[in-house]
C-alpha cells in the first residue's frame, strides 16, 4: 500500500497548503471518498482503495487549481 500512503501525503500537503475551507458539498463528498478508501484497505481491496485514494487527490486538485 505504498503508492496509497505517498497519495494520502498528497492529500495532506494539498490540505496543509491549499485548502482554507470547503463548501459544506465538497467537504461531504470528501468525508465519502475517505470513508470509502479506508474501509477498502480494511477489507484489503487494494485495487479499490487505490482508485479512491487516486480520485480524491485528483478531485482536490481540481477544487484547488485555481490557488
Amino acid at each position: 500500500m505504498d503508492e496509497i500512503q505517498r497519495i494520502s501525503g498528497e492529500i495532506c500537503d494539498i490540505f496543509q497548503n491549499k485548502v482554507d475551507s470547503l463548501t459544506d458539498e465538497q467537504a461531504e463528498y470528501l468525508n465519502l471518498c475517505n470513508k470509502s478508501m479506508e474501509y477498502y484497505v480494511e477489507v484489503k481491496d487494494k485495487d479499490k482503495a487505490l482508485w479512491n485514494a487516486r480520485h480524491t487527490l485528483e478531485y482536490l486538485l481540481n477544487i484547488t487549481k485555481d490557488f
